[in-house]
């Protein structure tokens, strides 16, 4: 996987959508998964699904997954969703790291978080909560952002500071840009994410 990512990381990778930085992806798994139903993931799946170590890409490594207990987890969930985070299962996290110092002789990072929920209508009401909350947070500065990674929705924008929240099923990622800026390979990112959590679903490990 982080192999097949290196070559997409040359320039920053976008497309489809409405242009206003919502992107609907209908099919979920795009006709080539096994799935009978929509993705729910149990807590242990969400450690699994989160993007590893080992599929960093050239120029990124990866950190292990981090995961709060249950009751701080659902209280970080209804502060981020600003939602009562109903059918909420659990919360994990992991980091990108870039290997290099950018411009700012700061060291950039894309966190990765999914929210995994009972049902995709549980997910749902907590996408559309995160969003508006996290747009609200950005103001004026956030600028739509067009992203295609085969999820069920996304909802993204860009500028100082990137945002990219997809829905799969019942899994909610959250991908946010830490002292990186707007041109960064964000597509490939939330393509590896997707890509990582159809598999867990399918019952394979995404690192094999």
């Amino acid at each position: 996987m982080a192999l097949g990512l290196v070559a997409g990381l040359a320039a920053c990778g976008s497309g489809g959508g409405d242009g206003k930085g919502g992107v609907t992806d209908p099919g979920g798994l795009g006709g080539g998964g096994t799935l009978k139903g929509p993705i729910v993931l149990a807590d242990d799946q969400v450690r699994t699904a989160l993007v590893s170590k080992a599929s960093a890409p050239q120029g990124w490594k990866g950190s292990e997954a981090k995961f709060l207990d249950a009751a701080d987890a659902l209280r970080a969930c209804q502060a981020q969703t600003e939602t009562n985070c109903g059918g909420f299962v659990a919360l994990g996290k992991s980091y990108l790291t870039q290997t290099e110092h950018n411009a700012d002789a700061r060291v950039g990072k894309v966190a990765f978080s999914i929210y995994s929920f009972r049902s995709p209508d549980d997910a749902k009401a907590a996408m559309k909560g995160i969003a508006a909350n996290m747009r609200g947070k950005a103001g004026a500065e956030a600028k739509p952002l067009e992203v295609k990674a085969g999820a069920d929705e996304t909802d993204a924008f860009t500028g100082r500071h990137t945002e990219i929240f997809m829905r799969l099923g019942g899994a909610l990622v959250r991908l946010e840009s830490e002292d990186l800026r707007e041109g960064q390979p964000y597509a490939d990112f939330a393509k590896l994410q997707i890509g990582r959590i159809k598999k867990t679903a399918e019952g394979k490990n995404p690192d094999a």
